[in-house]
């Protein structure tokens, strides 16, 4: 289908005066309102427009209008006075369509000249050359929103696009990041894909596109109760949560962890020479060699990151640990045991009996449920399954919880992916309030761990088919090696200044010329931003069919309540106390 040319005579505005690398000023003598209409009848900031350079038509957006400093006092209103202001204006080059061709194209092949002509562009033609430029005839596209150029004319980006290279959706409260998070998960599954969300506050778990919802507190219907097992988490995350001094009580769970470990590897086939009793390594007294060669012929299981051992018998294994490492008499045995560490390592070992059972460490060290892990295999597996919401909403924030268990979690889909599970079916990974789990260090100076987990994601999770989106209101704490992978950004209004200027300086795409629109951005409106996109163009993104729960508190409807309840109770006691005059009075 041919398409109209970009240069409409009917939408003529003006004319370029001055050229810059990156930005032109118009004349824009037909922009005018008629008489009896107020300002600029068209041409005003925001609005696209296409510039006639011959064999190229560029897109611009115009940033500023404003008539010349010896002109001011045309526009104000005397009587009998017919004003005839000369507005200008500059506009801000985005990109060009060729001649022939019907779609945009990223850059500035050919600069204006003064005296090219300037047209106001048409939505509906904008929108068609944006798609052209990033989908074929037949591809796959998600229907994002619709482009504020034009009234109900949609915007659709094909799944490469916005998710090849990773996403970010960024905005202030109330500015629409959770209903664009909403609406991409809505028409992913329409599309066909495949996503898990990683929900924090579980305000995502009613919408219905989703087929299923892990949670590790009290289930609603349709909702599965799950944990994580404990045997899945390595020893960094483990030494996060227990918090062992460097000294005397890191060595110690370390060498525990060890002994824990040969048992589990060898099991019933006791190592010669070395000694278990219920479950445990016994070192007191016992030969050294024998030990160390079972750890040696082991090597490749106790050397697992991963914690693949009975965690109840952690404490017992770490008093078994508290020995001199050899005898007076006998050096090639264990010596007796050593009071001083035991009596440093009285408080790890008192720390970990609490909190392998408190109730806010359940998801990792209770089997309430069933395993996460298995759970996530089965949708992987399960080709009716489109998109799993794992909620956060019930796990606690003491001893770091939250961040330590997504981290894990991070961590167990980057392993999948390393293993091959998702380069013939792809998968996206959403996290939601991301800032509170990336670039941070969780723990003390005797155990931490960095939340590196969907860093890493980042960084090489595309080549193996797992790609990530990170939605957040505080961009600024997103470290900048990581918001240098993401691709596709949808900048929803950012009122803080270092979160635009963040923005800014990590997406080459977004000048300082479109940075401006974006504190003024409306509810639901983003600027969407791309290196495979040929411009940075404001859209309005459909509301999801399915909302997230991202109500605040019920002010009006709570106060109401009781303020009405407060009026009833006092005519109530007015009411009774003229009852007991009034019978007072009776004869």
């Amino acid at each position: 289908m041919r398409l109209p040319s970009p240069v409409d005579p009917e939408l003529y505005l003006g004319t370029v005066t001055h050229v810059t690398a990156s930005q032109v000023q118009v004349n824009f003598p037909r922009a005018t309102a008629q008489p009896g209409r107020r300002g600029l009848s068209r041409g005003g900031v925001g609005d696209f427009v296409f510039i006639d350079c011959d064999r190229v038509k560029l897109l611009g957006r115009v940033i500023e209008t404003r008539i010349p400093d010896t002109e001011r006092l045309s526009v104000e209103p005397h009587l009998g006075e017919a004003t005839d202001p000369n507005p200008i204006g500059r506009v801000q080059l985005l990109a060009a369509v060729e001649q022939g061709s019907h779609q945009l194209a990223r850059g500035i092949p050919a600069f204006p000249r003064i005296g090219d002509s300037v047209h106001l562009a048409d939505g509906k033609l904008l929108a068609t050359l944006i798609r052209n430029a990033v989908a074929k005839i037949g591809d796959i596209t998600l229907n994002i929103g619709r482009i504020d150029a034009a009234d109900g004319v949609d915007i659709y980006l094909p799944p490469e696009k916005i998710f090849g290279r990773h996403a970010g959706i960024f905005g202030a409260t109330g500015g629409g990041k959770s209903w664009t998070l909403a609406t991409l998960l809505q028409e992913l599954k329409k599309a066909g894909g495949r996503a898990i969300l990683l929900d924090p506050t579980g305000e995502f778990v009613n919408i219905d596109s989703v087929d299923s919802v892990f949670v590790f507190g009290a289930p609603d219907k349709d909702q599965r109760l799950v944990h994580f097992p404990y045997r899945k988490i390595t020893e960094d995350d483990l030494f996060s949560l227990f918090r062992p001094s460097g000294q005397s009580q890191g060595p110690k769970l370390r060498e525990a962890i060890k002994s824990l470990k040969l048992v589990a590897t060898t099991g019933a086939v006791v190592p010669q020479g070395v000694t278990y009793f219920d479950g445990l390594v016994t070192k007191r007294g016992r030969a050294r060699k024998p030990f160390y060669d079972a750890i040696k012929a082991n090597s490749k299981s106790i050397h697992s990151p991963y914690c693949d051992f009975d965690i109840a018998s952690l404490p017992d294994q770490i008093k078994a640990e508290c020995v001199y490492q050899s005898d007076r008499d006998t050096p090639a045995n264990f010596g007796t045991v050593d009071p001083t560490t035991a009596g440093y390592c009285e408080t790890l070992i008192s720390r970990i009996n609490t909190q392998i059972h408190s109730p806010e460490l359940e998801c990792l060290f209770q089997t309430n449920g069933t395993s996460l892990v298995d759970e996530i295999e089965s949708f992987i597996d399960d080709p009716s399954r489109d998109i799993a919401i794992i909620s956060f909403r019930d796990v606690r924030f003491e001893h770091n919880t939250r961040e330590i268990l997504l981290n894990i979690i991070g961590r167990y889909l980057l392993g999948l992916a390393r293993a091959g599970r998702f380069r013939r079916q792809p998968l996206v990974a959403f996290l939601d309030e991301a800032h509170q789990f990336l670039g941070q260090t969780v723990g003390d100076e005797y155990g931490s761990t960095h939340l590196d987990a969907f860093g890493l994601i980042a960084k090489e999770g595309r080549k193996y088919g797992l790609t990530c989106v990170l939605a957040t209101q505080r961009p600024r704490d997103i470290p900048h090696d990581v918001l240098s992978q993401l691709g596709t950004l949808f900048v929803h209004r950012l009122t803080n200044k270092q979160d635009r200027d963040t923005v800014e300086s990590a997406c080459g795409d977004l000048d300082r010329g479109a940075a401006q629109f974006i504190p003024m951005l409306g509810p639901g409106e983003a600027v969407v931003i791309g290196p495979d996109l040929p411009a940075s163009v404001p859209v309005f993104v459909h509301a999801p069919t399915s909302p997230p729960d991202s109500r605040g508190p019920t002010y009006q409807e709570f106060w109401k309540g009781r303020r009405e309840a407060r009026i009833s109770s006092s005519n109530t006691q007015e009411g009774s106390a003229k009852d007991a005059e009034q019978l007072s009075h009776d004869p």
